[in-house]
């Protein structure tokens, strides 16, 4: 893949990520010359419908989101089988990576963090999204500690659905919400429950539900309660601890009821830690009222003598009793068998046995007409639901692309299929190009989906860079993913020009000179320079060079000198149980968690040019300072 160039501008540079549906590379942006990361999915999922229907929802999704906290969708492309989507590239490291490395993040940087998820979560639910899937290997640091969420992956409009798909629960399960462990009803509160595991996380540097198999996590994510964080770090407020307990309730209603509600209690509890909290969401149904009494027809109790029991009665009661409990007993028991049944079930479907009387397996849809077979499976209690219609280049228009669930997967009855419709291709009807400029008439062509090819032609009559004509003409009908070519002008016979000395300039600035002598920009490689980022080091024609106007020059620029990497180790205080060390390198804070003396030491990695002055603080306090050859 590294190399490989997807729609004729995005070219494959390394490898940055690995995930369970798809895997994410860098890559340059040709047209913008940008860096962008690419997520491709996965070869062995790229002819599972039910895959792509999930990918092709995570664009959709994720391009309607406009937020500082989320992680912004440019394009989506397939070629040769190959599903991708274009997306913001990022400097940074996952959450989940920083909590690694941190061990235990301070209550005031967790709450930080846990503010700006809100604040994506927000914008998100404002928009109908659900994310599902909201754990720290979705967020991304900046260098500036921005944080942002990415992986939509598994997001659906509430609007289109309020159910977990069934047999299919996704998310990782150490994040998952309990309604979500049991492929029950969810909706924007799910997000909030896995936002408390995360900050849980945080300030305690452990998952607060762990174990062998994710069967069993799942049981503990529905029945059991919590370990209290200040339990675990001392350190964790009272208002803070409050907020975690409350937005991880089992009870949907007794949590709270939006991310702006969580929003306000984090930004109170980091103005006054110890701040009075309630960790119960009141819903309007859970207040005290009074209940009428049922009357209820009770038979009267024998006696015998002066107001004594009757023995016989007394001792057919207890045995009557005795029989309640054995009973009771059994039925809790089948009930708690059925459970764990149930749960494992939903997370492993199918093993259990094969399509049982009340199941289907979901019928192939695929390259159907929908209007044929809109009502061929009513009898049978399936339903076809049409979600939306996309242009496609494999499907005919009012042929079925992608539906969900899958075909061949068992369900339950009764079912509901959605699908999504060919509409087939756009027709495009082309405007009169001739005079236009170049530049934004390849933009705008671009921009609906046509691939445009330059070629150059001498004209007397029309200026050099103007287009002198295009194949097809004018009003012609091309669809999405045709070729258009614009011809434009190289003015009157063949020109010569000198080519510039570019080296030692800002790489803007020497692509507007390029352009300035006739000349074509050519290949864009970044290169470890110890000039500054951005300045051109190199270019592939020297200069001074007599060439035919319009040819190509390759620029070579700088993108930085190769940071040097080094191993610190920074010894824990043994004179105390706990210590607070913070770490700063050259101003800049690198570290800053509590350590327990049982520690003895810990190593972090320092990075730079050539040597870093460290400061070691101890509980606020400045200990000393380390200076660091690299």
């Amino acid at each position: 893949m590294i190399g490989r160039v997807l729609g004729k501008r995005y070219e494959i540079i390394e490898q940055i990520g690995e995930g369970g549906m798809a895997n994410v590379y860098k890559a340059r942006c040709r047209l913008l010359n940008r860096f962008v990361a690419v997520k491709i999915l996965r070869p062995e999922f790229a002819k599972d419908n039910e895959f792509l229907t999930r990918f092709n929802i995570e664009a959709q999704a994720a391009a309607a989101l406009s937020h500082q906290n989320i992680v912004s969708i440019y394009d989506v492309g397939r070629e040769d089988g190959i599903e991708y989507i274009v997306m913001e590239y990022i400097e940074g490291l996952t959450l989940k990576d920083y909590i690694k490395e941190n061990k235990i993040l301070s209550w005031q940087q967790s709450a930080d963090f846990a503010l700006q998820i809100c604040r994506a979560l927000i914008c998100a639910h404002n928009s109908g999204i659900v994310h599902r899937d909201i754990k720290p290997q979705n967020i991304i640091i900046t260098a500036d500690h921005v944080l942002k969420v990415t992986d939509f992956g598994i997001a659906r409009a509430a609007t289109a659905s309020s159910a977990t798909i069934t047999g299919s629960t996704m998310g990782s399960v150490h994040y998952l919400s309990p309604e979500q462990a049991r492929g029950g009803y969810t909706d924007f509160k799910s997000d909030i429950y896995s936002l408390g595991i995360v900050l849980y996380e945080m300030v305690t540097g452990k998952l607060p539900f762990v174990g062998g198999n994710t069967v069993s996590i799942a049981i503990k994510q529905i029945q059991e309660t919590p370990i209290p964080p200040k339990e675990h770090n001392i350190a964790v407020p009272l208002a803070v601890e409050n907020i975690i307990l409350k937005a991880m309730n089992k009870d949907q209603t007794k949590r709270y009821q939006s991310a702006s509600d969580m929003l306000r209690d984090l930004e109170r509890a980091k103005t006054n830690p110890e701040s009075e909290i309630t960790t119960i969401e009141i819903n309007e149904n859970d207040r005290t009222k009074k209940i009428p009494v049922v009357p209820v027809d009770t038979p009267p109790i024998k006696k015998t003598g002066s107001g004594a029991y009757n023995a016989h009665t007394v001792k057919e009661d207890g045995k009557q009793n005795k029989k309640v409990v054995v009973w009771a007993t059994i039925t809790a028991l089948v009930l708690v068998a059925a459970f764990v049944i149930g749960v494992a079930s939903i997370l492993y479907p199918g093993m259990f046995g094969n399509v049982g009387a009340d199941e289907i397996e979901v019928p192939d849809l695929l390259g159907k007409t929908y209007e044929d077979i809109k009502d061929l499976y009513k009898k049978q209690n399936v339903t076809i639901t049409p979600i939306q219609t996309v242009s496609s280049s494999e499907y005919g228009e009012g042929k079925i692309t992608s539906q969900n669930p899958r075909a061949g997967k068992p369900v339950k009855l009764p079912l509901e299929i959605e699908v999504i419709i060919s509409k087939g291709l756009d027709e495009i009807r082309l405007s009169n190009y001739e005079r236009k400029g170049f530049f934004e008439t390849k933009l705008a062509l671009e921009d609906m989906g046509i691939i445009v090819k330059e070629e150059r032609e001498e004209s007397d009559t029309i200026a050099e860079g103007i287009i002198t004509r295009t194949s097809p003409g004018a009003n012609s009908t091309v669809k999405e993913g045709d070729t258009v070519t614009l011809y434009v002008s190289s003015g009157a016979g063949e020109q010569k020009t000198l080519v510039p000395n570019l080296v030692e300039l800002n790489v803007q600035l020497a692509r507007k000179i390029l352009s300035d002598n006739n000349l074509l920009e050519g290949d864009i490689t970044e290169v470890y320079s110890s000039k500054s980022v951005g300045t051109v080091t190199d270019q592939s024609v020297p200069a001074n060079t007599e060439v035919k106007a319009y040819s190509r020059v390759d620029l070579f620029v700088s993108k930085g000198e190769q940071q040097k990497t080094k191993t610190v180790t920074i010894t824990v205080p043994q004179d105390r149980e706990k210590t607070k060390i913070k770490v700063v390198a050259d101003g800049l804070t690198i570290h800053e968690a509590v350590h327990t003396k049982t520690e003895g030491a810990f190593n972090i990695t320092i990075s730079g040019k050539d040597s870093v002055a460290l400061e070691i603080y101890y509980d606020d306090s400045l200990s000393h300072t380390m200076p660091v050859a690299l």
